[in-house]
C-alpha cells in the first residue's frame, strides 16, 4: 500500500499545483497595478533657502541709575512681570531731600526779597524821580529788584534739579517686560552705569535671519518667508512677514540680516530658535514633476514611469536628467516633455510595457 499511495499523492499535488498556477495568471492580467500619475508641467523656478534663525525682543534694556547712591529697596526679582512705571529699586534719598528742604527755604528768601525790592521801587517812583527822590535812587532800587528777580530765579532752577535728583533716585520699568536678571541688592553701592536689571518685553518679538549674500539680489515683494520652531518638525510652517532687510553684510559669516514679523496667535519667547525657509522666485521656466516620480538606481541612473495614451494604459520607463528642486518637486531639463503623465505612486514594481490602471480623480 506505501509503494502505490506515494505516486498517487504526487499526481494529486502536482494536480493542485497547476491548477492554482492557472487560476494566478487570469488574475493578474484582469487586475493591473494602480498608479497615481500627474502631469509634467512647466513651472516658475522658485530657489528655497533654508535658514536657522532666532526670535528677539524689540526691547531689551539693562537699567541702571542716573546718580549714584546707597540701594535701600529692591522691589522686583529675576522672572517678575512688570508693566511700564512699575518701581524696580530706590536708593537712600535722606541727603537728597535735605539738600532740597534747604534749596526750598533759600528759594522762599529769595521771592521774600524780590517783594521787598519790588516794593521799594514802586515807592520810589510814586513820589516822582527828581523831586522827592534822587533819580539816581530810583535806579538804584530799579538794580536791587532785577538782582533779586535774578537770585529767585538761580534759586527755583536750583530747586527744581534737587526735586529731578530725588526722582531719579528710583528706577522705573521704562515698558512692560520680565526682569530675566537682577544685579542689585540692598545695602550696595551703585554707580550710574552698573547694570543692576535686566528687561525684556516678551510680547514686541521679531525673528532674525542670517542669509547668505548671494540670495540679496533674489528679494523683491513676491518673495515668501516661513517659520516653525526649531526642532518642531510636526508643527506646520507658518507665514511671516518680512519687516526689514538690513543691507549690510556681515564681512565675517558673509550674511545679511533679514528679521520678519510673526503671527501673533502663536507664543514665542525671545532667545528660542527658529527654522526659516525663504522661497525666492527666480523668474526662470522650468519643467517639474513630483519627487515621488522619481526612481533612483544604484548605478546612478534617475528615471521616471510615462503612462503612454495608446487607447491602453501602459507604462515606459524614461531616463531622465535632473537639475535640483524645490517644495517637493524636482526640475527635469531632459528625457520627458511638458504634459508628459508621469507615475507619482504605485511605482515601484512596474516594468516596461506592464498594462496599469490610473486611480479615479487621480490623473492629474
Amino acid at each position: 500500500m506505501n509503494l502505490n499511495f506515494t505516486p498517487l499523492a504526487g499526481r494529486f499535488c502536482t494536480f493542485l499545483l497547476g491548477v492554482s498556477l492557472f487560476g494566478a495568471v487570469p488574475a493578474t492580467a484582469a487586475n493591473p497595478p494602480q498608479v497615481v500619475v500627474e502631469a509634467a508641467e512647466a513651472t516658475e523656478i522658485v530657489e528655497v533657502v533654508n535658514l536657522d534663525g532666532t526670535v528677539r525682543s524689540l526691547h531689551e534694556a539693562e537699567l541702571s541709575v542716573q546718580i549714584g547712591g546707597l540701594v535701600e529697596a529692591v522691589f522686583v526679582d529675576t522672572g517678575d512681570q512688570v508693566v511700564a512705571g512699575t518701581p524696580l529699586l530706590e536708593l537712600d534719598a535722606e541727603l537728597e531731600r535735605l539738600s532740597l528742604e534747604e534749596l526750598e527755604a533759600q528759594r522762599r528768601e529769595a521771592a521774600v526779597s524780590r517783594r521787598e525790592a519790588e516794593r521799594r521801587l514802586r515807592e520810589a517812583r510814586s513820589v516822582g524821580a527828581g523831586r522827592h527822590i534822587a533819580e539816581t535812587e530810583v535806579q538804584s532800587r530799579a538794580a536791587a529788584l532785577a538782582e533779586a528777580e535774578a537770585r529767585e530765579s538761580r534759586l527755583s532752577a536750583a530747586t527744581a534739579r534737587g526735586k529731578a535728583r530725588v526722582d531719579r533716585l528710583r528706577v522705573d520699568a521704562p515698558f512692560d517686560g520680565a526682569i530675566v536678571a537682577r544685579h542689585a541688592e540692598r545695602g550696595e553701592w551703585v554707580s550710574p552705569g552698573d547694570a543692576l536689571f535686566e528687561l525684556v518685553d516678551l510680547d514686541a518679538v521679531r525673528l532674525d535671519f542670517p542669509v547668505p549674500q548671494r540670495f540679496h539680489d533674489l528679494l523683491g515683494a513676491h518673495s515668501r518667508l516661513e517659520y516653525r520652531p526649531d526642532g518642531g518638525n510636526t508643527e506646520a510652517w507658518r507665514q511671516a512677514r518680512v519687516a526689514t532687510v538690513v543691507p549690510v553684510t556681515d564681512p565675517t559669516n558673509r550674511t545679511f540680516l533679514l528679521r520678519a514679523d510673526p503671527q501673533t496667535d502663536q507664543r514665542l519667547l525671545p532667545g528660542m530658535a527658529v527654522e526659516g525657509r525663504l522661497r525666492l522666485p527666480t523668474g526662470r521656466q522650468g519643467l517639474t514633476v513630483a519627487r515621488d516620480a522619481i526612481q533612483r538606481y544604484p548605478d546612478g541612473r534617475t528615471t521616471v514611469w510615462v503612462v503612454t495614451g495608446d487607447g491602453q494604459d501602459t507604462v515606459i520607463e524614461r531616463p531622465v536628467t535632473l537639475a535640483g528642486g524645490f517644495d517637493e518637486q524636482v526640475i527635469v531639463t531632459h528625457g520627458i516633455e511638458a504634459g508628459a503623465a508621469v507615475v507619482v505612486k504605485g511605482n515601484e514594481s512596474l516594468t516596461d510595457g506592464m498594462r496599469v490602471r490610473v486611480a479615479d480623480g487621480e490623473r492629474r
